[in-house]
């Protein structure tokens, strides 16, 4: 009975190796993503707290980067909207992610918080799929700081005429918007996971593991 239901088992492999062969590439990587079951995603608050952590490293990091703007200015404090500090600093904040996301696929958040990005196959993300992710992810922001300009700030002299009217809102409403977004952008195995093709996972036991003396 077990000689028979090896051979059997066999057979089935042999099917499934053949059937494979005319399967169209993006299929198999579909049917192989989802039997990857044995993956463990980031979860929601590791990756808000490395989101946190990176934020409050990429702020110091734009006050750095707005020395070389002054040099141009003499010294002068830029008016606010200046498209050429604008592009400036939207570079530099995309490069700090970029770097750390192709190279070793962590910030020095997600070091401290054990999650790692990558791609399905465990290689390191491309330049491309960081600048979506980097793009994909501009909007909550854009939400968020909208919503904490407006409570924190008399904000009746800076914003269009079309917006003076959020003013009246309620801080709570204001912010809100934004903040689920980037519950929603963050959430694991999110939409910009899948539109990017890329992963975030929890990576503690693989550290566990590689301390572990053998």
């Amino acid at each position: 009975m077990d000689q028979s239901e090896s051979t059997n088992h066999a057979e089935n492999r042999t099917i499934r190796t053949e059937l494979a062969s005319y399967l169209p590439l993006p299929l198999l990587l579909f049917m192989k993503k989802n039997a990857e079951s044995t993956l463990r995603y980031a979860g929601l608050l590791r990756r808000l707290s490395a989101m946190i952590y990176d934020s409050l490293l990429l702020l110091a990091v734009l006050i750095l980067a707005t020395v070389p703007a002054l040099l141009f200015t003499h010294g002068v404090a830029t008016r606010s909207g200046n498209p050429f500090v604008g592009t400036w600093l939207f570079m530099v904040s995309f490069l700090f992610f970029a770097w750390f996301w192709t190279h070793g696929g962590q910030t020095l958040g997600m070091r401290a918080w054990k999650i790692r990005l990558q791609q399905s196959d465990i290689r390191a993300i491309s330049l491309w799929q960081a600048l979506l992710r980097f793009i994909t992810g501009l909007p909550a922001w854009v939400v968020l700081g909208l919503g904490i300009f407006i409570c924190s700030t008399p904000a009746a002299n800076h914003l269009p005429a079309s917006l003076q009217k959020l003013e009246s809102l309620p801080c709570v409403i204001l912010i809100a918007p934004g903040f689920l977004w980037l519950i929603i952008d963050h959430w694991p195995n999110s939409w910009r996971d899948r539109f990017t093709q890329t992963q975030v996972l929890d990576v503690r036991e693989e550290k566990a593991s590689a301390k572990t003396p053998k």
